[in-house]
């Protein structure tokens, strides 16, 4: 099978093309660059583009990656051509980067988003795989669960609800085959350029720094390992249904506290 992957140079991205290269299926990557990098991916053999000048260079028999920005949808249809499944894992994920700039959010989230599922809707993919966060649910008592209302408290959570708005449009309007993945708080190896708290418990510990907790740390989140997601991204080729929504999570609560303990626990001795 054929997957394009935008942001596939990112911590989910290069975990996902990983398991799909040990799977033997063929690849191509949008990715900016902003955030991953080339020399984060599994293996070295990538064509690597940051236009598209020659569509006949253009060959599902290569792994390539374009260094492109999805706003701009002018190859999109070429880079897509062929493909079978399209997992769009790009985007800006910083509440607070959204909250000082509500307008590059939208552009980057909202309208990137747009751009893919017209060119996927041109070239008739089977699959549509849409990343998607808890942040258009807001803030909301567990459980959480599909049927919650959506009630985004920052302009990313409202971007991502845009963006599911629109997957279901292009399944309710045009028969696109989408699916809406809701990931939870997601660590595990290669997360060392996120922000997460996992991430950040961990930096610190091996920089013999403290671990800062904000309250009382009796705030809870759920927490889902990276190969969990990946196989979670994997089985949802098989839903038939169109636009359905998937909360993909551990489906247990942990406490900010109870992390740093476990953290702080499991690295004592191996940094001693």
């Amino acid at each position: 099978m054929k997957w394009l992957i935008t942001g596939g140079c990112g911590f989910i991205g290069v975990n996902l093309i990983k398991k799909l290269e040990k799977l033997g299926q063929k690849l191509r990557v949008v990715d900016n660059l902003s955030v991953g990098s080339v020399d984060d991916l599994p293996s070295n053999n990538w064509e690597i583009f940051d236009e598209v000048t020659d569509l006949k260079k253009i060959s599902w028999k290569k792994k390539q990656i374009f260094t492109l920005d999805l706003k701009n949808k002018k190859n999109l249809n070429y880079i897509m051509s062929e493909a079978d499944y399209v997992v769009h894992l790009a985007a800006s994920t910083g509440v607070k980067l959204s909250v000082e700039n509500f307008n590059q959010d939208f552009t980057n989230n909202v309208l990137s988003t747009l751009n893919l599922l017209e060119a996927a809707k041109k070239q008739s993919i089977k699959k549509f795989i849409f990343a998607s966060s808890g942040a258009p649910l807001g803030f909301q008592k567990p459980p959480i669960h599909e049927d919650k209302p959506l009630s985004p408290k920052s302009p990313y959570g409202a971007s991502k609800m845009a963006g599911e708005g629109y997957c279901s449009a292009f399944s309710g309007s045009y028969d696109l085959n989408t699916t809406i993945l809701r990931f939870s708080n997601v660590y595990g190896p290669g997360s060392y350029k996120k922000e997460s708290v996992v991430a950040k418990f961990i930096k610190d510990c091996i920089c013999n720094q403290k671990i800062l907790i904000n309250g009382d740390g009796q705030q809870t989140r759920d927490f889902l390992y990276i190969s969990d997601l990946i196989q979670a991204i994997l089985l949802s080729t098989n839903v038939k249904k169109c636009g359905e929504i998937f909360q993909i999570a551990s489906g247990k609560e942990t406490s900010i506290k109870e992390l740093s303990k476990i953290i702080l626990d499991n690295l004592k001795n191996k940094l001693d």
